[in-house]
């Protein structure tokens, strides 16, 4: 096994232009060619301990058995004997040389031609593979490299604790949906980011909001709430909140952490790249502080909206659960998608995107916050440590509905409360600038705090 092993790594990690899938071929095809060869391990199983998407390693066993050295059987691929094999029992793969006509999914002739699958860094059977019916789980490569990614933050990940999703909503979909029912009650921050109420109101469950101040979320208030409350699950941004923008300290992490975890409330951790935030250094995310804490991300901030790749990582019990709702709920994530988010990744446009960002949000900051500077007295705000919002707090007695329709008027649109609050909290707006910048932004925000000054008195609740 620890030759298998050795070669198939060593076949991996060559430069060569011919494809991956077939490198790997010839680099076993001497183990099965010698005297007294055994079983090679299963296509999952060889998959997980070098790395690979398990479709690259069925290609590979698939070209041995072509060459007649394997023959193919549902669990480990045995050496073909040189008598006849006996027919191997229908499983999901067929016998070697079988005519599937179970399987509802093209075959290498209805997959697009040409160079379609080339600018993935794939070769033609790694294509073949990523043009198929994906894992539950999702790319293996990928989960590998997220993997990789969340050990350098503290977060003990492997990539077998690590499962893909269409984004963090639907990671948080698949998470309520194996957890919570009913009249499960949720703690969520709040205000929170806009996509979050209708999906807990969509799951039935009784939301509790922890409010949200300029410092962030403050434990003291937690602590409260857990003695009138028995929450199910807690969802948390510590870093780079949205819509506040506020990275909380260490201190108050471990110390809700302590609270949360003292009542068995199940953490769910929002976890921004701590690479987008401009100012100051990062404490811990919570997943780091405590391996119970499960946590979600996507590539939709990092990279672009349009790549809906997103992950799950933490305990292996609960990933088992969340597996098993995915596997019914859409069968398998894109490896298409996730093939091309992890060629970004490992081509190094992840970083270079992280880094643009950086330095483009606080460019972008600086042009806000010294607009604000001008707003009226009792008008307040976080100050952003990333990200592209930030939350404004209205004095008391005004709306933010009110705001955002002055603004409306002069075409500046911003986010009152209620449309990203658990309470529907009317008296803060959330600032994005993550669609415009330069002089559009200046005028923009021109126009907000002309909003801000009616020139009758407070905004009126309405």
């Amino acid at each position: 096994m620890d030759q298998i092993l050795d070669r198939a790594r060593r076949a991996v990690s060559a430069s060569a232009s011919h494809p991956l899938y077939l490198r790997l071929a010839e680099a076993l095809a001497p183990t099965l060619a010698e005297d007294g060869a055994g079983t090679l391990p299963s296509a999952r199983a060889l998959a997980v301990e070098i790395g690979l998407n398990r479709a690259t390693v069925t290609a590979a066993y698939r070209e041995l058995a072509r060459r007649g050295l394997l023959a193919l059987r549902p669990g480990r691929p045995g050496r073909r004997p040189a008598a006849h094999a006996e027919p191997a029992p229908a499983g999901f793969e067929p016998p070697a040389g079988g005519i599937d006509l179970a399987r509802y999914a093209p075959d290498r002739e209805l997959l697009p031609a040409g160079q379609v699958f080339r600018w993935l860094g794939v070769g033609e059977g790694e294509g073949e593979g990523v043009a198929q019916y994906g894992s539950a789980w999702g790319y293996q490569p990928l989960r590998g490299w997220l993997a990789a990614r969340l050990a350098s933050f503290g977060v003990p990940a492997a990539a077998d604790r690590v499962l893909l999703t269409g984004g963090v909503q639907h990671a948080l979909d698949l998470l309520l949906r194996a957890l919570a029912r009913p009249g499960d009650t949720v703690l969520v921050e709040d205000p929170t980011y806009p996509g979050l109420p209708p999906l807990l109101a969509l799951h039935q469950v009784r939301v509790v909001g922890i409010p949200v101040h300029r410092d962030g979320v403050r434990p003291a208030e937690v602590a409260a709430l857990l003695r009138q409350e028995r929450p199910l699950l807690a969802i948390l941004t510590p870093t780079l909140h949205n819509p506040s923008g506020l990275v909380l300290g260490e201190e108050n992490r471990r110390e809700l952490l302590r609270l949360l975890r003292g009542r068995g409330v199940q953490v769910v951790e929002e976890l921004f790249d701590p690479a987008l935030v401009s100012d100051g250094e990062v404490p811990p995310p919570l997943a780091a502080l405590d391996p119970a804490v499960v946590a979600v991300g996507s590539f939709s901030k990092a990279l672009f909206p349009g790549l809906r790749v997103g992950w799950v990582a933490g305990p292996a019990e609960l990933l088992e659960r969340v597996a098993a709702v995915k596997s019914s709920a859409d069968l398998g994530g894109s490896p298409f998608l996730e093939a091309a988010a992890w060629t970004l990744c490992r081509r190094g446009v992840f970083d270079d995107q992280l880094a643009r960002l950086r330095g483009a949000a606080r460019a972008r900051l600086e042009i806000v916050l010294a607009a604000l500077a001008h707003a009226p007295k009792g008008v307040a705000w976080s100050v952003p440590r990333g990200g592209f919002s930030l939350l404004v707090t209205l004095p008391p007695g005004w709306s933010s509905r009110a705001v955002a329709a002055r603004a409306g008027e002069r075409g500046v649109w911003v986010l009152p409360g209620p449309a990203m609050s658990v309470s529907g909290r009317d008296d803060v707006v959330r600032l994005a600038y993550a669609a415009v910048g330069g002089e559009r932004l200046e005028e923009g925000m021109r126009g907000f705090c002309a909003a801000l000054e009616p020139g009758r008195g407070p905004l009126p609740l309405v």
